[in-house]
Parts: structure tokens; sequence; C-alpha cells
């Protein structure tokens, strides 16, 4: 299944969809998450510093500076400390006041050790000014603030990957069984629409939307099924039942026209009526023609065919006939055009369509059957430069009893390029007219 196709799916757009707010919801909480913890630690680490500031300045007020210094130089824990007297120099403790008022500040101090002194770390500090002009400072250093906020966002990341990774593999799978379901529904109408009406959309028995969907369909079906089979059926039937009383009656005009007693007059009016019946028989034979071939019936006999091959036979059949009206048909087929198919309808689809160029081209008009490869199948075109069609006009040639207006005064009953239509649907073949500039130029594509 290809890739691109799995992700052009609606159902992996909605996951992908769903994991993108799902990606914003844990970034957005673990910013927030993160924001609280750090103002928590941060909140924490100034009330302690505060407590130990607070217990210093009880001992000053009670001892004296002495009294501070001392302690200063014998207390240990994660606190910082300076003592410095009123010219700003540094009595006790390794940090100095930095100018200005009392109150929070950060510093960098160097790190213990680290003998080369280059290594520092950052600090928050409570610069607290004494009495004496001198001041006290008590500090906390941020690391131990950094260590659970960096695990924390740690722990988000991974979980933000792992998100995004199951996300996407859930996305991927839901597709993938969405679209190998559509895919089945793809290949059953496919199926139809190439005429095997008995062919119908599977059900998974999950009874979710799609089987929902497939059911309806698969009633539809029948009843499109049900409406064709009596379309087909009338028409078959009043075809079938005309053409033997038109046939018993051309049966009776031509023995009334072998009579030497006829007279000419009425010779050549009885010719003219047979004339006639015969073309109305020819008409309900290819009605009954194109049902056969809609029925799909001859399907199970297709074989290895090769087109070019048959377009060869065809184009050696007609050239003599086109000699006589004064045209050329020439043939290219030199790449050959393998497929499965019924060769006696793929010979009547190519008489068909070169008849129809011989039928309705002036004198003097060039016709060529050619063959090409094309993508991984092929093409069979057959083109002239005679008068063309109408753009307008041009699709319309391939509908039952269709004729251009120029075409109105030729013989035909309009069903020649019906017949050729239905024929390359059977063969699951694409076919249109285009403009050959000029002229018309009708293309047959066989599948890859």
């Amino acid at each position: 299944m290809p890739q691109t196709r799995l992700f052009r799916t609606s159902s992996f757009r909605l996951a992908a969809i769903y994991l993108a707010l799902f990606t914003v919801s844990v970034v957005i909480l673990g910013a927030v998450v993160y924001a609280v913890v750090h103002t928590q630690i941060a909140t924490e680490i100034d009330q302690d510093i505060e407590g130990e500031s607070a217990a210093l300045m009880k001992e000053y007020s009670a001892h004296g500076r002495d009294r501070l210094q001392a302690l200063i130089a014998t207390r240990g824990g994660s606190f910082a400390y300076g003592l410095v007297d009123a010219n700003g120099k540094l009595t006790a403790g390794e940090l100095a006041a930095p100018p200005g008022p009392a109150g929070w500040t950060d510093l960098r101090e160097p790190e213990s050790d680290e003998p080369d002194g280059e290594s520092t770390v950052d600090v928050r500090a409570l610069v607290t000014r004494l009495d004496d002009g001198g001041a006290l400072i008590v500090a906390d250093e941020w690391r131990g603030a950094r260590g659970p906020t960096h695990a924390l966002l740690s722990a988000f990341a991974w979980a933000l990957a792992a998100t995004l990774v199951l996300g996407t593999i859930g996305g991927m799978l839901l597709s993938s069984q969405a679209l190998r379901r559509i895919e089945a529904m793809r290949s059953a109408a496919q199926a139809i629409v190439a005429g095997d009406w008995r062919r119908r959309i599977p059900e998974t028995g999950a009874d979710d939307e799609l089987d929902h969907l497939a059911r309806t369909f698969n009633l539809m079906f029948d009843r499109i099924e049900s409406l064709l089979e009596a379309h087909k059926a009338v028409g078959a039937a009043v075809a079938h039942d005309l053409r033997r009383p038109l046939t018993r009656m051309a049966q009776r005009l031509e023995t009334l026209l072998s009579r030497e007693t006829t007279h000419p007059e009425t010779a050549a009016a009885i010719e003219a009526a047979i004339a006639d019946i015969h073309a109305v028989l020819a008409t309900f034979n290819a009605i009954l023609r194109i049902g056969q071939i809609e029925s799909g019936a001859r399907r199970a006999g297709f074989r290895q065919v090769d087109l070019a091959a048959v377009a060869r036979d065809i184009v050696e059949a007609f050239q003599p006939a086109a000699e006589e009206e004064g045209k050329t048909l020439t043939a290219e087929l030199d790449e050959g055009l393998p497929l499965s198919g019924d060769r006696e309808l793929l010979t009547q689809m190519v008489a068909n369509v070169v008849d129809n160029a011989l039928r309705h081209t002036p004198s003097g008009t060039r016709i060529v059957v050619a063959s090409a490869r094309r993508g991984g199948g092929g093409r069979l075109t057959v083109s002239d430069d005679g008068p063309g069609a109408p753009a307008a006009e041009r699709q319309r040639i391939f509908e039952r009893f269709f004729r251009l207006d120029a075409a109105r005064s030729t013989p035909g009953d309009g069903l020649g390029l019906s017949v050729a239509a239905a024929i390359a649907e059977l063969h699951a073949m694409d076919y249109a007219a285009e403009d050959n500039a000029p002229g018309l130029r009708i293309v047959f594509d066989l599948q890859s």
C-alpha cells in the first residue's frame, strides 16, 4: 500500500489533528507545571534564605559583629555567606555585597571544588544592611532548584516524544485499516462498473459507519441491477419479436421481386423496402449485440490477445475498400498491445472505428491506425485528417443513435461507435475522441 495514499486518508488526517492537539496540550501542561514547580522551589529557597538571615541578624543584635563573624566562619550547609564592613571590605565568608540598597539579588559564586576559580554557579542572595554600615549576605545556589526542574522537563520531553511516536503509529494503523476497507469498496465498485453486477461491497461485521455505507450501496446496486435486467429484457424481447416479422416481410418481398411479372417501378420500390428492412434488422442486431456485451457474459472466455495484431488484420481487410474510395489506410503497429480479452469482440471494435472513419471522410483522406506504449499500458489510435467533429459533440459520438449533422446523409444507424465503446468498457479500456488537427482521433487506452 503506497505510503503517500496512507498519509492522504481522512482517518490519518483526523489522527494527525488529534495528535497535534494532544501535543500542544502536553507542551502547555509541561510549561505550566514547570512554571509552578520552578516558582514553588524559588519561593522555598527564598524562605530558607530569609530564615537563615533572620537567625544571623538575631545573633548580631544580641552579641555584635564579632559573634556574627564567628558564626559565619563555622557555618556549613548549602548556604553561602558574606560579611562586609562599612568600607565594603569582606571580613567573613566568600560573598561580597554588591553596591546598592539592601534586598534580593542574583550573584555568581566560584565553584568551591574548582581551584582555578573559572567555574561559577548562580546564587540567590539576600543583602541585609547592618547598623554599623556593613552588610550581611546570605545566599543559596540555584543548582538544587535546577535538578528537579530539569528532571521535570526531561520527563515531559520523553512523554512528548512517546506521544508523537505512538500517535503516529496509531494513526498509520487506523488509516491502514480504513484504507484497506475503502480499497475493497473501490475494487468492488470498479468490478460493478466493468459489468460484474453480481459483485457487492464487502462488509466486515463491525456494524460501523463503513458497514452501514456498504449495506446502503449494496441495496442500491441490487435495485439498479434489477432495473437494468428488466430494461435489457424488454429491449431484447422487443428487438427479438420485431426481428421475426421483419425477416418474414423481407423474404416475401424478395420472393415477389424474383417474379418476372413484377413491374420495374414496383421492383424498385420493393428493393428500397427490402433495404430499409435490412437496415432496421441491422439496428436490432446492434442493439442486441450491445446488450450482450454489457452483460459481461463474454468475459468468461477471455484469452491473451495482441490488439495490435488484431488491428493489423483489420487494416489489411479494409485497405481495398479504402483505395476504391480514394482514401489511404495505413498501419503503424510496431508496438504490441497484449491484453486479456475476446478476439472476436476486439476485432469488431477496431473494425467499427475504421469503418466509421472511412464512412464519414471525403476522398483523399489519410487514415492511420497506430499503437504505442504509454506508461505501464498501451494505446491504440485511429486517426484521420478529415473534417473531424465539433468539440462540443466530440464525446457524444459514442452515444447510441447519435449522429453528427454532416453524417446524417450517409448510411448508418449511429450504433457502430456505441458497440465499440461497449467492447472497450468490457475490456476495462478508456476511450475518447480527440482533435487530430485536422480530423478526428479515436483513442483506446489499455490499463497497465
